[in-house]
């Protein structure tokens, strides 16, 4: 046995299916719908390491509407909600409460993930006036692309390598 890496946040999404239960259908394809948009939230914001999301069975509560999602560890008020819908508003409110353990972010912080996406479009932007076939993941290879040793292009790259800098730096002071 040996340990291994955990994340700083687990989310479980029911997407159990029960067919003629009296208990209902299950989340089924409600939950199916949430954890797929968690999963795409997760890794558009480029935090699959630290924040899992998993797909599981039941989890004991049948809501109505939506599915139900845990989270290991447990959050205040409660590890448990219900009636999560797979629009992104309630996906960015359960993400938001991952990883800020419940508090808003603060404007620095907010100003810096939008400065993020910024950054991130220019540098694809102006990989792209470079050689007009390249995507985002072959721009985390520059050396794999002659095209990429402009000058203009480094520094936009360089540019937002700071900005993540930034925003790491402020998440390991808050603790997470």
């Amino acid at each position: 046995m040996r340990p291994a890496p955990s994340p700083r946040v687990h989310l479980f999404v029911c997407a159990n299916r029960r067919e003629g239960s009296p208990l209902g259908p299950g989340c089924g394809d409600r939950g199916e719908a949430v954890y797929a948009a968690l999963k795409e939230e997760v890794a558009r914001r480029g935090r699959i390491a630290d924040v899992w999301v998993t797909k599981t069975h039941c989890l004991g509560i049948c809501p109505k509407d939506g599915c139900t999602v845990a989270r290991w560890p447990a959050a205040r008020p409660s590890a448990i909600v219900t009636e999560v819908a797979a629009k992104h508003e309630d996906g960015l409110r359960l993400l938001a409460g991952a990883l800020l353990d419940g508090a808003e972010p603060t404007a620095i912080e907010a100003e810096l993930e939008a400065l993020e996406e910024l950054q991130k479009k220019k540098v694809l932007d102006l990989a792209r006036r470079l050689r007009p076939d390249l995507t985002a993941e072959d721009i985390q290879n520059p050396h794999d692309f002659p095209e990429l040793g402009d000058t203009d292009w480094h520094y936009a790259d360089g540019v937002l390598a700071g900005i993540q800098s930034a925003r790491a730096a402020l998440r390991a002071a808050r603790g997470g």
